[in-house]
């Protein structure tokens, strides 16, 4: 008994032993993943620095807009954007995904999609993007998950702000870019590196976006008077001009656990960088003025645009093309509309791209024209 006992023990250490190099192992695969993707991001650079050197040409930016961007009575906020989900991400290693599949395959499922470069979607006509971020080893980087789905177009932050700058240079008059950021916190036990945000590093955020945009940035201190919340200004005096947005650049900082700690270190909205935004309907705070909505009710987000609030809504979710959703997002009047379906993707089962309206990726906001 005692000898069979000993067998079994030494089976399961053995086992064991197996599991903990295969682990080992695994993450070593995936954090070269995350080096070559750094590597690779830093070439893309190089080669943008190269091209805009040349005589480079803008692109057309009036064959994305259904309106004439002659036109100087609308505002921000009576526009409707194609946004792309989750802009950065790469396919990544298909292990992962297999793993994760065991447990659920439907969330395995949704992680096989992937975008061109920021540049690229910028080049046909994409002016809104999601770009989660991430704290490791005291670096700020843009990638979905530890590990487990962590490659990317442009996985240093810095980087990504650099290539961001270097098309809205080269190509004035733009329409307003949007970057809602997601700061996240979740699964950081798969890689002993990740670290949680603080002040420190919001503070960190907030002054790498005004050192790389500078006067380019369109921020809450340019909506509010002093005394006033970012939410009194926007519900009594509404949005700007587009004509006034050209060329510019704005971030909003997705709802989470992260918002109250940023607000708290400049309450006053002066020379805050992001807009934080709001939640559904939670309007009693200080700071709402961008809402996330991601369910498209078409009732519930005319009452936010009603009063002013420019929302993002999801037009899809979970890779599944959904025309119903869809035009219940357009209906809402909601001025964000994100996609996993945006123009010139890699999805091998469809060519569908969600445009707003025939091959248009930015149009006036029916809902606030009637």
């Amino acid at each position: 008994m005692r000898r069979i006992s000993k067998k079994i023990g030494l089976i399961l250490l053995v086992a064991v032993g197996i599991m903990v190099l295969f682990l080992s192992g695994l993450a070593l695969y995936l954090s070269r993943i995350r080096v070559a993707d750094i590597k690779k991001q830093a070439e893309h650079i190089g080669v943008l620095h190269t091209l805009y050197d040349k005589l480079y040409v803008p692109v057309e930016e009036q064959k994305f807009v259904n309106f004439d961007l002659a036109d100087n009575s609308l505002r921000l906020n009576e526009i409707q954007l194609l946004a792309t989900h989750n802009s950065y991400k790469k396919m990544g290693s298909a292990i992962p995904k297999f793993l994760v599949g065991l447990v659920d395959r439907a969330e395995a499922k949704a992680m096989k999609y992937e975008y061109n470069s920021l540049t690229d979607q910028l080049n046909h006509g994409v002016r809104s993007f999601e770009l989660d971020l991430r704290c490791r080893a005291g670096d700020l980087e843009v990638i979905h998950a530890p590990l487990a789905d962590n490659s990317s177009t442009c996985p240093r932050f810095d980087l990504a702000l650099e290539e961001i700058l270097l098309w809205s240079e080269h190509n004035p008059g733009h329409i307003p870019l949007l970057f809602l950021m997601e700061l996240k916190g979740d699964w950081m036990f798969l890689d002993p590196a990740s670290c949680d945000f603080t002040g420190a590093e919001l503070a960190l955020i907030d002054g790498l976006i005004k050192e790389y945009f500078g006067e380019k940035l369109f921020s809450p201190g340019d909506m509010v008077a002093p005394g006033e919340t970012l939410n009194q200004a926007v519900r009594k005096k509404g949005w700007p001009r587009l004509k006034e947005l050209r060329g510019k650049v704005i971030f909003i900082l997705h709802p989470g656990e992260y918002t109250d700690c940023y607000v708290d270190l400049d309450p006053s909205f002066a020379d805050m960088a992001m807009f934080p935004a709001a939640q559904d309907t939670a309007l009693e705070n200080s700071y709402a003025s961008f809402i996330v909505h991601n369910e498209p009710r078409v009732k519930t987000i005319n009452e936010l645009v009603s009063k002013n609030y420019i929302v993002r809504t999801r037009l899809d979710s979970g890779l599944a093309i959904d025309e119903n959703r869809f035009e219940k997002g357009l209906a809402s009047g909601a001025q964000i509309l994100t996609t996993d379906y945006g123009p010139n993707h890699n999805f091998e089962h469809t060519d569908y791209v969600s445009y707003l309206d025939d091959q248009y990726l930015v149009i006036a906001n029916s809902y606030l024209q009637d």
